[in-house]
């Protein structure tokens, strides 16, 4: 990620990029091909914002931490939990949370784009509700197959920002497919979902958002091609099932 407000960053044709999700209901956008997410129904969705601009997605893991791509780091953020809208501040059960401090995974970009995760703790845990709650992180591997849901208020197809988060089922692809679509820089720490003939994909703007697989937090948007939505080129999306140790000591112990 480069500067806030632009959290693509280019490398041998790729940038960087973001993803997440759960249920959804109507509309098409970028996430590519996908629908208005359904109201709440991915409470644990976070967006982050630097000077009141929204540049990256999260997702709350605990009461006081928000997991979100390393490459989305800033000096300081606002965390906006229990959004639909992001032009909604004053949106019922919403809460704007300001950040205390952040922290990189240390492998992260050793090599480059690799361990793509940070996480971010607020400085008050927040109260659980029907627009707020916390997800637990997968602590099984993806399967090539497997059906997902990612969300986020990245850019859609037209080139557009989203009115309100939007919601993508896509499949995680075979890890031999991921390895040769970025053979330059596949790195056990990623996975792929997506590529399929639908074009369905996250897009710029969904980085450090939730990929969710069967209830349980499996990847974070991490990076893909220039052009979002192309068949036979999957994202990449952190592959959580590794760090789940390394989650659980930074948040006891910090």
């Amino acid at each position: 990620m480069t500067a806030a407000g632009s959290p693509w960053g280019w490398f041998l044709g790729y940038l960087i990029l973001g993803v997440t999700g759960s249920q959804a209901s109507g509309a098409g956008s970028h996430i590519i091909n996908g629908e208005d997410c359904i109201p709440h129904s991915q409470p644990w969705q976070a967006a982050l914002f630097t000077e009141d601009e929204f540049f990256c997605g999260g997702v709350l893991v605990h009461p006081q931490w928000v997991l979100s791509a390393a490459h989305c780091f800033q000096k300081s953020y606002t965390i906006g939990l229990g959004l639909h809208s992001l032009e909604a501040s004053q949106e019922p059960g919403s809460l704007m949370a300001e950040a205390s401090f952040s922290v990189q995974h240390p492998e992260y970009n050793k090599p480059f784009i690799a361990n793509d995760l940070m996480l971010i703790k607020l400085k008050e845990s927040v109260f659980v509700s029907d627009a707020i709650r916390n997800i637990s992180v997968a602590s099984r591997c993806p399967t090539a197959g497997e059906s997902c849901l990612v969300s986020g208020w990245g850019q859609m197809a037209s080139g557009r920002q989203p009115q309100v988060l939007q919601c993508v089922n896509i499949s995680v692809a075979p890890e031999d497919v991921c390895r040769e679509v970025y053979a330059p820089v596949f790195h056990p720490s990623m996975f792929c979902a997506g590529g399929g003939p639908d074009r369905k994909d996250s897009c710029r703007g969904d980085s450090g958002g939730p990929l969710v697989c069967n209830g349980s937090l499996q990847g974070l948007v991490s990076f893909g091609q220039v052009q979002c939505g192309q068949p036979h080129v999957p994202g990449v999306y952190t592959n959580l099932c590794k760090f789940t140790d390394w989650i659980q000591k930074t948040i006891q112990h910090s």
